[in-house]
């Protein structure tokens, strides 16, 4: 293809609290270029503003959202252009990023081949640090803002999906797209130093300028506009992108980079205290925990107990991360001997059986009083996640030069976990597996499911099969070299392959399980039949056969997996049940929502500023306005205006808040509670809300109607205030709590509903039904009926009309089950 009948274009993306104007010099210089007159500069502009928007309607844009505006933007308005050079600047680099990452999690990574480079200008790819307490007292619910503080975990992982899978690409698939990245910084920078600019990227040039001059160039000369220019011409003239000739006259950006300073020392005392070819770390990775010497046992605490005292924090990023969970799964399985076993001297039978340089100092691990299958299951499932982790560290080592030769090659050739997506575990270096091998018990018949799904994609084995639990797993790489590698799994008889990204992130949903146990807590993946199943990349929902969580599925939403709960409908009392119900006087009617979370990292503390947020909100909430509905209805005008701290405690840990309509002589009528509890227990995840509306006196009530006016709620009325609660406790307390986008779940989240006469305690509870008209519903044999509740399983954060229909199905069964055999969603329509 000539010159002439390309079509180039330039997409700059701006920075925080910036605008498409910051881009305006190199535009000038651009438009003057003869040589590029033939391009075309677009730029991308996003809302990024510096001070909150105080309108409930509107929202700060994310790094997810401002990816998507990139993505429909190159879609659209660049869609005729058969060549792209992304160029962004601060936080526009980490904006085009995570686009990149998105397309490549996403399976599209062949519709990125027309990007031939990236220019990333003062990109904070560590993140800044600069003015850092300042920028969290005032911005902290930004989430531009939030995303550029010092190793954020998700741009951490979107660069470890940029790096591998674009920067080191070896092959454009679906999954990868090699592009080459030029990243620079400024010698005068103060806010994205050199070191940040660099992040993982194996190289980084130093341009004159600060944070914003360097993308100010004055003249064609200046160095700014010469690299860019370079990069544009260099795009222009490329016959292929996976062979550009300007190779010789720059540094490539894509060579495998050497060690940070100071990560090899680092290195070193890893491999000191866990030596990768050590026999007693081999005997660990294969040896039956309950006859294991003591040396082995005492090594491995040594180990423990190293990274606990020195963690190690590599310059390296993805080194960091990779030796961050090295650590924490050693200290798991070491804290998980530790509890679950005693040593006593080992017997003479189990002492034949080790070799014989580790009977000197033999022991047997025997079980006090815990289950030997259950507890031996956790530590074989805790054992693989240590070595699943310490394996690919070692990868990692070895990939950056660090490690030995003989690190290298034990990782090739005895890693159980090492994930089969993985493009430099050369076939060549390690030994050829065999189907099975690793588990001969189980060998004949992963070898017949082998068979039967090998056209799906399942390549060579990648690792030795092992269980996890009862379930015979191996890796394999996928056939096609540019695709996903698979996980074959063998289940109660039945064969399936699935996709590595599913499998990945299957173990990721579950690793906040409290035994610490992944997949015995969401749950198997499931397919419908009993013939072998496929579950490929693009699925976004996996049905799981449900673990000690209970039933649910893995599903993808916005980019993100998640286990979500199955719902179900039941009349378990939940713990939380009758919290915050202690208040005197009792009211005559309690209409409430109670909201479990077990979130899997609780809130630390509720701030001053969601506190006062959540206080000035409630005012004009749904629920104080259906609370008002209720009088107005009735002919009067009974706003629930004034919310007050109480009447239960306000602290770090909790929140209460409540508002109340009263006669001229201080007679209670009607009330709006919000209540909610940060975990209070070292072992706990959840948090629990709860949003009620009380009718404390009918007769105080009917005095401010007019007269005549009944106070008895219909079933749409009590329909609309447990609707209103739902929303509040499920959605606008949370918010106060904590950032609600971040979390996953630790396990099945709850809600309750509940209906109560009470009244003074000293007298009988009144019937629901002189309360609420239940006369639509026909008889029942319960009598009095003083109270209803029923507990629905399922994620509470539901859209408007899929709460609304599932309000009614577990009204309609707490109904039923409370004797109105005859009650159907009808009612309520």
């Amino acid at each position: 293809m000539s010159v002439d009948t390309i079509s180039l274009g330039v997409v700059f993306v701006h920075g925080l609290f910036s605008s498409e104007k910051t881009w305006d010099p190199f535009a000038r210089l651009l438009a003057s270029d003869e040589e590029l007159a033939s391009i075309t500069v677009k730029r991308l502009g996003y809302a990024s503003p510096k001070l909150r928007h105080f309108r409930p309607d509107r929202r700060t844009a994310d790094y997810n959202d401002l990816a998507g505006r990139l993505k429909t933007f190159l879609r659209y308005e660049m869609s005729t252009h058969d060549r792209l050079v992304l160029v962004g600047h601060s936080q526009g680099g980490l904006v085009v990023q995570r686009y990149l990452a998105q397309m490549i999690n996403e399976g599209r990574g062949k519709e990125l081949t027309r990007i031939r480079s990236v220019m990333l200008f003062a990109c904070p790819n560590d993140g800044s640090d600069f003015m850092l307490p300042l920028r969290r007292a005032w911005w902290r619910r930004n989430p531009q803002v939030c995303a550029l503080a010092p190793l954020n975990p998700d741009v951490k992982d979107t660069q470890r999906t940029v790096l591998n899978q674009i920067v080191r690409a070896e092959a454009t698939g679906s999954s990868s797209c090699r592009i080459p990245f030029w990243v620079f910084g400024g010698d005068a920078d103060n806010i994205v130093p050199r070191a940040s600019a660099q992040g993982v990227f194996p190289d980084v040039f130093t341009l004159p300028g600060d944070h914003s001059t360097i993308i100010r160039p004055t003249s064609h000369q200046d160095a700014a506009y010469v690299v860019l220019r370079k990069h544009l011409l260099d795009a222009q003239r490329q016959e292929d992108p996976a062979a550009p000739d300007t190779v010789a006259l720059s540094p490539s950006p894509i060579e495998p980079p050497l060690g940070p300073w100071g990560d090899s020392a680092k290195a070193n005392r890893i491999l000191d205290v866990l030596p990768p070819c050590a026999d007693w770390l081999k005997t660990l990775r294969t040896q039956h925990f309950f006859v294991v010497s003591g040396r082995i046992n005492r090594l491995f605490h040594e180990a423990a107990d190293a990274f606990r005292n020195d963690p190690l924090e590599f310059n390296d990023l993805e080194l960091r991360q990779a030796a961050t969970d090295c650590s924490q799964a050693v200290m798991k399985l070491s804290e998980a001997l530790i509890d679950l076993l005693f040593a006593d001297r080992v017997d003479s039978g189990a002492f034949e059986v080790l070799p014989a340089k580790e009977r000197e100092d033999a022991w047997t691990f025997v079980l006090s009083k815990h289950q030997r299958g259950k507890d031996e299951q956790r530590l074989h499932t805790l054992r693989d996640a240590f070595f699943h982790s310490y394996d690919a560290l070692l990868c990692l080592l070895n990939e950056r030069m660090l490690a030995p030769e003989q690190a290298a090659a034990f990782t090739a050739t005895n890693s159980p976990s090492l994930f089969a997506d993985s493009p430099t575990a050369g076939d060549a270096i390690a030994p050829k597996l065999r189907v099975g091998q690793g588990l001969p018990r189980y060998e004949r018949e992963l070898g017949m499911a082998y068979e039967q799904l090998q056209s799906a994609g399942l390549g060579a084995p990648t690792a030795e099969a092992y269980l996890s639990g009862v379930t015979a797993v191996q890796h394999f790489a996928n056939s096609d070299t540019s695709g996903h590698g698979w996980a074959l799994v063998l289940r109660n008889g039945r064969a399936m392959a699935v996709s590595e990204l599913l499998w990945n992130a299957l173990v990721s949903a579950g690793r906040s399980a409290a035994d610490s146990d992944p997949l015995a807590a969401v749950g198997y993946p499931t397919a419908a039949g009993t013939d072998p199943a496929v579950l490929g990349p693009d699925i976004q929902r996996i049905a799981l056969e449900g673990g000690s969580w209970g039933p649910g599925s893995l599903v993808l939403a916005q980019h993100c997996w998640r286990w979500e709960p199955k719902v179900g409908l039941g009349f378990n009392l939940t713990r939380s049940a009758m919290n915050w119900t202690a208040a005197q006087p009792a009211p005559q009617l309690r209409i409430r929502v109670v909201v479990t979370l077990p979130w899997d990292t609780p809130p630390d503390a509720i701030t001053t500023a969601r506190r006062r947020d959540l206080q000035a909100g409630l005012r004009l909430s749904r629920l104080a306005l259906t609370v008002a509905t209720l009088s107005l209805s009735r002919g009067a005008q009974l706003p629930l205006d004034h919310w007050n701290p109480g009447p239960h405690r306000n602290a770090i840990d909790s929140i209460s808040y409540s508002a109340t309509i009263a006669t001229s002589d201080g007679r209670q009528a009607l009330t709006g509670a919000v209540m909610a509890s940060l975990p209070n227990a070292p072992q706990s995840s959840e948090t629990v809300t709860c949003a009620e509306v009380t009718i404390q006196d009918t007769a105080a009530w009917a005095s401010l109607l007019p007269s005549g006016t009944s106070t008895t709620l219909t079933l749409k009325e009590v329909e609309s205030l447990l609707q209103a609660a739902w929303l509040t406790a499920a959605n606008v307390l949370p918010a106060a709590t904590c950032d609600i986008t971040a979390k996953q779940w630790a396990g099945a989240p709850t809600i309750e509903l509940r209906l109560s006469a009470e009244g003074p305690h000293d007298r009988p509870r009144p019937d629901l039904a002189t309360l609420i008209d239940l006369s639509t519903l026909g008889p029942t044999d319960r009598s009095p009926l003083c109270e209803m509740a029923v507990t629905i399983t399922a994620s509470p954060m539901l859209e408007k009309t899929e709460r609304q229909l599932l309000l009614r199905r577990a009204l309609v069964r707490m109904l039923q089950g409370f004797g109105y055999v005859e009650a159907d969603e009808h009612l309520f329509t």
